[in-house]
């Protein structure tokens, strides 16, 4: 096959055949310049251009403004108190360094994040794991808005999650209220979730006839999260560890089970046509089920696991339009799924009072 001169893999630089004649002119005229600078050009005409700041450049940066409308565009992220990782404000609760921060909004959630934590320190997950909590209180692309303020107490963990956060405190201009959010896990098996001051639980839960993870530590992503693509996240990511039951939510037929193994780990796919929806169930430790076998409502499939192409323990939980597998369910909207929200136990109304003001303490010492 005939390879195009201008293929990749002709590039090459081709040398010009150069004279002595040519040679012995350029070497004569290097040396009359550098006699005339040496003798005649004493002090030094050459105007030095002086270099912009950092801050200029960084102000001319195109940023798409997608995210956020601007009501009240601040000129700067004022009111940014990078306590993060100066060990002075630093508090520790329960033997861990516990962090604050707290800034207002511009250009974008992400964008404000990652103008206070360097990127190499986990601005973008830490952006993540807040826009998920913010998603149940409104939508982050519509409502969040130049000059909106948010505080939040947090620590860093291990794993790929990297932050876990404690308290977040979110100050709407277009909804005219603050919502806030706090840590609790101190019942449920200590699978905890995220509480307002009066404690109700901000995310929804799937009723458990219908749930296909029971008890879980936490959510983790949603459909749509920004992580694949500019479609996003195509499922419900659910922490919980290795063994937990799986169940089936609806009435249906086993399609498939450990298809593509190294990307999906151990998997289970259900036909549900009277629904017009199949289910998926990804990365799991072992499956119950086998290809034709008919599901009943509430069965257990399988357990949960950490394989596949995963960084920690999970179930990816997804819900397809029976004949566009493009099209993507969220489980908490969905109209077959029945949804509820938790309260704090009265049992445990004392300690949760307790880790409310604790939070509420190291915020306001910071």
């Amino acid at each position: 096959m005939d390879i195009p001169t201008s293929s990749l893999y002709n590039q090459h630089i081709q040398k010009k055949r150069n004279s002595r004649f040519g040679f012995a002119l350029l070497f004569i005229a290097s040396v009359g310049l550098n006699i005339f600078l040496l003798f005649f050009d004493k002090e030094s005409n050459v105007a030095v251009a002086s270099l912009p700041q950092d801050t200029e450049a960084v102000s001319k940066i195109s940023v798409e403004p997608s995210e956020v409308l601007s009501e009240k565009k601040p000129q700067s992220a004022n009111g940014v108190k990078p306590a993060s990782f100066i060990a002075p404000s630093d508090q520790v609760l329960e033997g861990q360094a516990t962090h604050t921060l707290k800034f207002k909004i511009k250009n974008s959630l992400n964008y404000t994040v990652c103008a206070i934590i360097a990127r190499e320190n986990g601005c973008a997950a830490l952006s993540a794991h807040i826009g998920r909590l913010m998603a149940w209180f409104m939508d982050i692309k519509k409502s969040m808005r130049n000059g909106d303020s948010l505080d939040l107490v947090y620590q860093q963990v291990e794993g790929p999650e990297q932050f876990k956060i404690l308290k977040l405190s979110y100050e709407s201009q277009l909804f005219g209220k603050t919502y806030e959010a706090y840590y609790f896990d101190e019942f449920d098996h200590g699978n905890g979730g995220y509480f307002d001051r009066e404690g109700n639980e901000i995310a929804q839960r799937i009723v458990e006839t219908q749930s296909p993870i029971r008890h879980y530590i936490e959510i983790t992503s949603l459909p749509g999260d920004f992580r694949k693509g500019a479609g996003g996240h195509s499922g419900t990511d659910f922490k919980a560890e290795v063994g937990t039951p799986i169940y089936s939510g609806f009435a249906g037929k086993v399609i498939r089970t450990n298809w593509n193994v190294r990307a999906n780990g151990y998997c289970v796919e259900i036909d549900h046509p009277k629904l017009g929806i199949k289910t998926l169930y990804l990365h799991l430790s072992r499956v119950k089920v086998k290809p034709g076998q008919t599901i009943q409502a509430g069965q257990q499939i399988a357990e949960s696991g950490n394989t596949g192409r995963t960084f920690a323990p999970h179930l990816h939980y997804e819900i397809q339009n029976r004949k566009n597998r493009e099209t993507i369910y969220n489980p908490f909207t969905f109209k077959h799924h029945k949804s509820y929200t938790r309260n704090i136990p009265p049992q445990h109304n004392e300690a949760f009072q307790k880790t409310v003001n604790l939070y509420n303490s190291v915020a306001k010492e910071s």
